[in-house]
């Protein structure tokens, strides 16, 4: 090894490998000692002009220190770190990663590439396929992607010197698949459901699960998270605390909270009570006569597999009735019976805060306005009042 040459701050140290000729500039980062060499063809002035070039970044705050460590490496261990927090919960979670693996699929291109080599043109080439996903998955997408060169451009990560998805040139893509628009029952839809739900299929075991979600506006896994313990008699009220949701594995569990429950303050926004009309009664009546044996007490059980009625297992009930009834010529949902209720008590008059309070949504949200789509029955009658 040849003779060291101090630089005079002490900064970093230049010398000639006695093997190659070359020169070798050491420098130290974060107490780890560099190493930066002379490539063959280089001139020794502009090795020297390079590496001083690296120490001047390390004494500014500046220096970037090359790493392989990918797009997918980020969000992969964003993700978990949020999970372990306790940010988000198991479905989320589950969600979060399926998110993931569509970024995958529409960004093959550099998911898997050093997010310092990452271009600007290689997050514009993938939006063409981006665009296939609904605009739901292209949101929770493209905020993925954002996290992602946040993080890499954050000052205590510092892997890149700036954040590329804040170009304004780059503009978040729009679905080509347009979001179907979820549409109330119009009023002879609702006469012939509940006329099939109280006669025909009144002893389907799925029967006073619609019923219950489609009287109380509920989502469909509030209602098959419902037990006996939430029934006060003296009150005539049914609690309402919490939904069925799924665990990082995807399995079907009982959840601690509702689907708006705020982990930040702690508060679950959802919860509320709801009152027992004699529709309602008669439905929680019918479940408590079969006597309730399983360990949760929940009024809706699968006896013959011991296990959670899956929310998918009423949907495709649904859509059964519907093509075997010819009740809509749309498609019969548990999301659509919840929308069809919301509209019904807008319709009659029912105050914004109190629908928003009755279905668990967070006051003054805009959540509960998308559920609105006045029938059109209604809407003639109220043209009669002016005509």
């Amino acid at each position: 090894m040849g003779k060291k040459k101090s630089k005079g701050n002490g900064e970093g140290t230049i010398y000639i490998n006695s093997k190659t000729g070359l020169y070798v500039g050491q420098y130290v980062i974060d107490g780890k000692r560099k190493s930066v060499y002379q490539k063959k063809n280089e001139k020794s002035g502009n090795f020297k002009k390079r590496f001083y070039a690296i120490l001047n970044d390390i004494n500014s705050g500046t220096y970037i220190e090359k790493s392989k460590i990918t797009v997918y490496n980020i969000i992969k261990e964003h993700i978990e770190q949020k999970f372990k927090d306790g940010i988000t919960k198991d479905n989320s979670y589950c969600r979060d990663l399926d998110t993931l693996n569509q970024i995958k699929n529409c960004c093959p291109i550099f998911i898997n590439k050093s997010i310092q080599k990452v271009t600007l043109k290689d997050i514009q080439n993938v939006k063409d396929e981006i665009k296939f996903y609904s605009q739901s998955n292209i949101d929770k997408i493209w905020r993925l992607l954002k996290k992602a060169f946040s993080i890499a451009s954050s000052p205590s990560v510092r892997l890149i010197p700036f954040n590329i998805m804040q170009d304004e040139n780059l503009k978040k893509p729009t679905a080509e698949k347009k979001t179907k628009k979820v549409y109330p029952l119009q009023e002879e839809e609702r006469e012939k459901l509940k006329s099939i739900l109280d006669n025909e299929e009144y002893n389907n075991p799925y029967r006073d699960i619609v019923k219950m979600e489609w009287i109380t506006g509920m989502r469909i896994g509030e209602v098959l998270a419902r037990s006996k313990t939430d029934i006060n008699k003296e009150n005539l009220t049914l609690h309402i605390h919490n939904t069925l949701t799924k665990d990082k594995d995807g399995k079907i569990i009982l959840g601690k909270h509702t689907k708006t429950y705020n982990k930040k303050t702690g508060i679950d926004e959802g919860e509320r009570n709801f009152p027992i009309d004699a529709e309602l009664g008669e439905i929680i009546k019918r479940q408590l006569d079969k006597k309730i044996v399983n360990i949760y007490g929940l009024l809706f059980w699968n006896y013959e597999t011991n296990t959670f009625i899956n929310p998918k297992r009423i949907n495709e009930w649904l859509e059964s009735i519907n093509k075997k009834y010819m009740i809509s010529n749309k498609k019969l949902h548990n999301h659509r019976l919840r929308h069809d209720r919301i509209t019904q008590w807008k319709e009659a008059g029912i105050d914004i805060k109190a629908i928003q309070y009755l279905v668990g949504h967070i006051e003054e949200s805009d959540v509960t306005d998308d559920y609105i789509d006045i029938s059109q029955e209604f809407a003639f009658e109220q043209l009669k009042k002016i005509n």
